[in-house]
């Protein structure tokens, strides 16, 4: 393969998403549950609501991921101002999520050994992001960050490639994409003619079929054996 560089896609992928994700979601929940005095159940309920409703209305847009905005929403559905509400709970989620934020087994080895440079991809406001980098630690390693925030569009949007390709200056022919969704990752970088490298993890592993019968594309689902894949691909 003639790879001089990588596109990497951040959440599920470098980490394990879901386990940041669940605790942190449900300490934000707990507490509005005391602030708003509304049973756990109908504080749950309602964020599902208000979160469906700020994706379907956002879609495609970075603000379609704000937290911010789904606990908004949970307020005003209790009929309650967020201005005071909405940003704590959001702390509490974010504070909880960088806490049991966590590299997946082997990606740090992979990044220290690959010695290409890497940018990030990667749906989701930018400071939001930036801050997750830093948490886990891997700046180091990391040459350009696009977010969807800075291009107007979310995955699988050709927008995103073409931004990270202009800033790591190569064309898309030199470069793989990593990442753990089909449809954003995946189908994304492939309609670029860019090869790709699938994690297969837990959540997505039912479109395992799927992902064996696209062209170029390679499943992996441990980040030790990708500079072996990539060698041989």
């Amino acid at each position: 393969m003639n790879t001089k560089g990588v596109l990497l896609d951040l959440d599920n992928t470098v980490y394990d998403y879901q386990r940041a994700h669940l605790p942190a979601l449900s300490a934000a929940l707990h507490w509005l549950e005391l602030e708003t005095t509304r049973d756990f159940s109908a504080v749950e309920n309602a964020y599902a609501a208000c979160r469906k409703h700020v994706n379907q209305q956002l879609h495609g847009f970075a603000a379609s991921h704000s937290r911010l905005l789904y606990f908004q929403g949970v307020c005003e559905y209790f009929g309650i101002l967020p201005y005071r509400l909405a940003p704590q709970a959001e702390d509490i989620y974010w504070t909880v999520f960088f806490e049991n934020m966590q590299l997946r087994p082997g990606c740090l080895a992979f990044l220290e050994a690959v010695k290409l440079p890497v940018a990030i991809v990667t749906d989701l406001t930018a400071r939001i992001q930036f801050d997750k980098i830093a948490a886990l630690e891997i700046f180091p390693y990391i040459s350009a960050i696009v977010t969807s925030e800075e291009s107007g569009h979310e995955k699988p949007h050709a927008r995103m490639f073409e931004i990270a390709a202009a800033k790591l200056e190569l064309p898309f022919d030199d470069l793989i994409m990593i990442g753990d969704s089909i449809e954003r990752d995946i189908h994304g970088a492939s309609a670029l003619g860019i090869k790709s490298f699938w994690l297969e993890t837990t959540e997505w592993q039912h479109q395992s079929d799927l992902a064996r019968k696209m062209a170029n594309v390679t499943i992996f689902s441990d980040f030790s054996q990708l500079l072996d894949l990539m060698q041989v691909n």
